[in-house]
Formats: C-alpha cells, sequence, structure tokens
C-alpha cells in the first residue's frame, strides 16, 4: 500500500509537555502510519524525581507508539536560548529528518516553554514546517490550526493519567484537558457544515500556532515522500552515532517488547 508518510518531532521541555499540548495529533499520526519521534530537553527534576518522570515518559511514547523517545539533561526551569540548546534541537531536527516539527508557543507562560519555541524557530530554520501546541496553562495563544481529535480525546486522557507523579497539577485533570479541547472545538465552527448546519462529530480539538508551514503544488506539507508500507514502520532513519554527536541524550526504544533499564540520575 502506497501511503504519503510524515515524519512527525515533536519537542517538550519537560515530560508530559508534548501529550498535553498535541498527544491527541501524534495518537492518530501513528494510528495512520506516520512516524513520530519525540524530544524531551529536561528530566522535569524541579517537579519530581527525574527517574519517576523519565519512566513515565518512556511508558507513554510506547503506548502512543513512537519510533524513539529521546531524552536530553538540560536544568530543569533552565532553559535558554543559547547555542547550545539551539544546536542540539537542530542535531535532532536532521537526524529524524522531520517533515512536521510540533513545539511550544512563543507565548507561553513558563520561561523553559518559551526558551524552547525560541530555539526550535531557530534550529528548525531548514525545516518546511514547524506548529506550535499549547496546554491548559498557555495564555495569549493564536490559535490558527485546528485538528479534531473527537476519537482519541479519551486515549489522550488516559496519556496523561501515566504522569502519576504530577497527579496533584490541576492543569492535568482530565476536566482540564477536556475543557480546554471542547473550548478549541466550539472556536473552530468544525462541528458546522457549509450549510451552517450543526453536526456532532467534532466535538474535541488541539489547536496549533504557525510558525512556518510549506506546501507543494498538490496542496500537501512539502518535503513529504509516498512510499511503500504495510503495517509495519520502514527502517529507522535515526542512527546510533546521534549519541556521539549529544553524548547526554538517552534514546529509549518505544516498542512495546522492549524492556529498558534507565541508570539512576
Amino acid at each position: 500500500m502506497k501511503i504519503t508518510v510524515v515524519i512527525i518531532l515533536a519537542v517538550g521541555s519537560h515530560p508530559d509537555d508534548i501529550e498535553l499540548g498535541c498527544g491527541g495529533l501524534i495518537l492518530q499520526a501513528v494510528r495512520n502510519g506516520h512516524d513520530v519521534y519525540m524530544y524531551t530537553l529536561t528530566r522535569g527534576e524541579a517537579s519530581g524525581e527525574p527517574y519517576s518522570r523519565i519512566n513515565e515518559e518512556a511508558q507513554s511514547a510506547r503506548v502512543i507508539g513512537a519510533r524513539k523517545l529521546l531524552i536530553d539533561s538540560f536544568q530543569d526551569t533552565h532553559l535558554a536560548v543559547n547555542s547550545d540548546l539551539i544546536n542540539h534541537i537542530e542535531r535532532v531536527i536532521e537526524m529524524t529528518q522531520a517533515d512536521l516539527v510540533l513545539t511550544h508557543s512563543l507565548s507561553d507562560t513558563h520561561h523553559d516553554h518559551r526558551a524552547a519555541a525560541a530555539a526550535t524557530v531557530e534550529a528548525g530554520r531548514f525545516a518546511h514546517n514547524i506548529l506550535s501546541y499549547e496546554i491548559p496553562l498557555s495564555r495569549d495563544f493564536k490559535p490558527q490550526v485546528f485538528h479534531d481529535i473527537s476519537d482519541v480525546i479519551e486515549k489522550k486522557i488516559s496519556l496523561i493519567s501515566l504522569f502519576q507523579s504530577q497527579k496533584d497539577k490541576v492543569y492535568l485533570t482530565s476536566t482540564a484537558i477536556m475543557g480546554l479541547s471542547a473550548y478549541r472545538a466550539l472556536q473552530s465552527r468544525m462541528n458546522s457544515t457549509k450549510e451552517n448546519k450543526e453536526i456532532e462529530s467534532v466535538n474535541h480539538v488541539e489547536a496549533f500556532e504557525v510558525m512556518k508551514i510549506s506546501l507543494d503544488n498538490s496542496m500537501k506539507l512539502a518535503n513529504t515522500t509516498t512510499i511503500e508500507r504495510d503495517h509495519e514502520p520502514v527502517s529507522n532513519p535515526l542512527t546510533d552515532d546521534i549519541q556521539e554527536i549529544l553524548p547526554s541524550l538517552e534514546i529509549v526504544d518505544s516498542t512495546p517488547d522492549q524492556t529498558r533499564i534507565f541508570k539512576q540520575y
């Protein structure tokens, strides 16, 4: 079967950021045969024991079906837009050959999130498509792209529930997540037809800001490739020598039958 495969790289500052911001989109992407890589910049040590947090992230990546989870070792709450952060993100974009990069919003309330967003923009100067996501605490977010996640909203809630070390955070509750996605569905008007008739199918939406979008002459995302694919993904473009370039990176196999023993941090 020939499909157009999109390689997606989701960048998050902390364990759980990716799931909160674009968990629905990447769940659907994997289900539809696309390749998802997850890159977390810190181990979240400012809000919990890092060993627990990266294990929660690894569980989530396996549920999602991500090709790889990449966990870096930048210091939590101390991310800064500098050459070190930019070069790390740029290297991961190059190594994954990402067609679409998802990252934080430039106007996010969290300093680490804003730094990650700005660094991704610079690191992705040769990337064709970059979108930024929101989390329930985001402010001044300007939604420009709306993606229907109605059929996976319960799975997204289940993903978030894996992060038990953060269970006391109000913004991680199902009410906050479902409330935001329901509000974005209303804003998007995707639950209306061209004849302005209300339909019931689009009840939950993830919203994104556009940092950069490139369309080819067939109105598809530029730089994607149509390939022969059955149910199994193609060979992994991410080579092991990335650890020689970025030795701080923890590469976690996200296949369900793969066990991983983490060293204590």
